[in-house]
């Protein structure tokens, strides 16, 4: 059995997923019968049945546990997370930033094997049990035995899961990815906040440039043109649909500003490298956030 934790745009699209393959149970505070994935672009929209679960107290451990809960929310789910972990579960974090074992370890038994994701699916939950998806789903994890294991559960599916060598460098890539786009349209309430001036564009590119610096001594080998990339990307038309954070500034909700900006101030400063851009976003993004 697979329990996923936090049935929103990623959850939600997993659980839909693996539901045809696996027996799955999604852990949310709130209750809905059916699982509907709307494909934006042809508007195609199918159902599964949703078992689920509102309260830790009937969960009993399961093969695998799918975090997919913002990071800032992980503490909130320990509840959960003690049901659900038993001997031989193994726990999968899908979120932002690059401290996902970090994050989940302290609470979890010691041993635990925990498997951490790199998720790229753009995807918008509209409602409890309704996603709506814009793309495709890759989910990146590390080559070791227990990611082989996860990568299967998705076999036969819709999503693309596979496994890296190079994984230290595949999550600090999402990370640089995230670092600027997503803080500068929080701060701006504008999705396309990286591309609406040549003087935004350029503040991306240092703030892109300053997250590398920290990944690399880190230990991420990055690729020359990387920066271009990642300006392409976030400059591009699909940037208009808008991101996670900016969502979460829109609707007045906690920003996830420690796992994607504050993690590059504090790792800058065990390195001794100066994060300017950092140390001026970081507080005022943590400011304008809501307690969680």
């Amino acid at each position: 059995m697979i329990a996923i934790i936090g049935p929103g745009a990623i959850g939600g699209t997993l659980a839909f997923a693996l539901s045809a393959r696996h027996e799955v149970v999604i852990c949310a505070n709130q209750a809905f019968e059916t699982l509907a994935i709307t494909r934006v672009q042809t508007r195609e929209r199918q159902t599964v049945p949703a078992q689920v679960q509102t309260s830790p107290a009937a969960a009993k451990p399961v093969d695998w546990v799918l975090v997919c809960v913002k990071s800032h929310q992980t503490p909130a789910v320990a509840g959960w997370l003690k049901a659900l972990v038993g001997k031989n579960t193994r726990v999968a974090v899908l979120q932002n930033g690059v401290e996902h074992r970090e994050r989940v370890a302290p609470l979890v038994p010691i041993g635990t094997t925990i498997v951490p994701v790199v998720v790229a699916l753009p995807a918008e939950r509209v409602a409890p049990g309704e996603i709506e998806m814009h793309g495709g789903a890759q989910l990146t994890v590390p080559d070791d035995d227990a990611s082989h294991e996860f990568v299967g559960l998705f076999d036969g599916t819709f999503v693309k899961a596979s496994t890296d060598r190079d994984f230290k460098t595949r999550v600090w890539e999402k990370l640089c990815l995230n670092c600027a786009g997503g803080a500068l349209s929080a701060l701006t309430l504008r999705p396309d906040a990286l591309a609406s001036t040549p003087e935004m564009t350029a503040l991306g590119v240092r703030f892109i440039q300053e997250t590398m610096a920290v990944g690399a001594a880190e230990g991420a080998k990055f690729a020359d043109d990387l920066v271009e990339q990642l300006v392409a990307m976030q400059t591009s038309h699909r940037v208009a649909r808008g991101n996670s954070m900016y969502y979460d500034r829109r609707d007045g909700k906690p920003l996830e500003w420690d796992a994607r900006n504050g993690v590059v101030q504090r790792l800058g400063r065990k390195h001794g490298i100066p994060t300017p851009i950092s140390d001026v976003i970081v507080p005022i993004l943590r400011s304008m956030s809501p307690k969680a």
